[in-house]
């Protein structure tokens, strides 16, 4: 009986808590390795408090599709990156954290090499609309983008976009400060697919790790690591580390810094402003 009564006080082992995000379209998109990178670190701040986890990647899919399979719960605690207004059209609710802390929001573009001098000569923002820009359908980009005059084609299909500027049917493909290196790497085989080297585009895109509403606790131990690792620093020198392949290329303080304005959002999650980095000051 003694025995028994022991036994029955030990606490329980905690149960593996299972995180599913959404995997890469293709094998040369390396757009989700920060956010797998950041999910992971805030798993590990939370391991001796909430136990064990396992953190595994979906079937390839498109954002639309992934959406869907994040609310019916097709998978165990799946999340994805989106904006407010798609996240939440979807019925999904928000890991309270800007898990960018705020980078996303600078932009810098690949081009169609033979327009090089045409982009170049481009030095208003008007003069920069009305080239040719190309970004995913049913991007936020897009949206934005349009808001504020630019040119702008939808194509679906990740790596159809770098396929279309190399071709030469756009000029521009603007893409963030954080996924331009790796991406650029990825594709050096496309010969006429190359770097802009004098444009800097700004405008606020606020994103969030979103879920399906019921999965209480992955939501509750995530942004509880991510606070936990931005408190430490530690978080921040992960995204540095990711940083690194696109600052080496990228001259952020001679670049034209053009701001755009973007449409107001539906919903705010939340005020990421003491949260956010600014990234020509901190990370060059």
């Amino acid at each position: 009986m003694a025995g028994l009564l022991i036994a029955a006080a030990r606490p329980a082992r905690a149960q593996e808590l299972t995180i599913t995000l959404r995997a890469p379209d293709s094998e040369t998109d390396l757009r989700n390795a920060y956010i797998r990178d950041a999910v992971q670190l805030a798993l590990d701040k939370t391991r001796v408090s909430d136990g064990p986890y396992k953190l595994q990647l979906s079937a390839p899919m498109n954002k639309r599709r992934a959406l869907l399979e994040a609310a019916q719960q097709a998978e165990p605690n799946f999340m994805l990156v989106a904006g407010p207004d798609a996240g939440r059209a979807a019925g999904l609710v928000p890991v309270l954290f800007p898990i960018h802390l705020g980078v996303n929001r600078y932009r810098v573009c690949l081009m169609y090499a033979p327009h090089r001098a045409l982009v170049r000569k481009a030095d208003t923002l008007n003069a920069v609309a009305r080239l040719r820009h190309v970004q995913g359908r049913g991007w936020a980009d897009a949206d934005i983008l349009r808001a504020n005059g630019f040119n702008v084609a939808e194509v679906n299909g990740y790596e159809g976009l770098f396929q279309m500027v190399a071709l030469g049917r756009a000029d521009l493909f603007c893409r963030s400060v954080l996924e331009v290196g790796q991406e650029l790497q990825a594709h050096v085989a496309l010969k006429d697919l190359t770097l802009d080297d004098s444009l800097l585009l700004a405008y606020d895109l606020p994103q969030y790790l979103y879920t399906h509403p019921g999965n209480h606790a992955a939501i509750d131990r995530i942004s509880r690591g991510l606070r936990q690792a931005f408190a430490d620093g530690s978080l921040q020198t992960l995204l540095r580390q990711h940083l690194k392949p696109s600052l080496a290329l990228l001259n952020l303080g001679q670049r034209r810094l053009m701001t755009l304005s973007a449409p107001s959002p539906t919903v705010v999650e939340m005020n990421d402003r003491p949260f956010q980095i600014d990234v020509l000051r901190a990370l060059r």
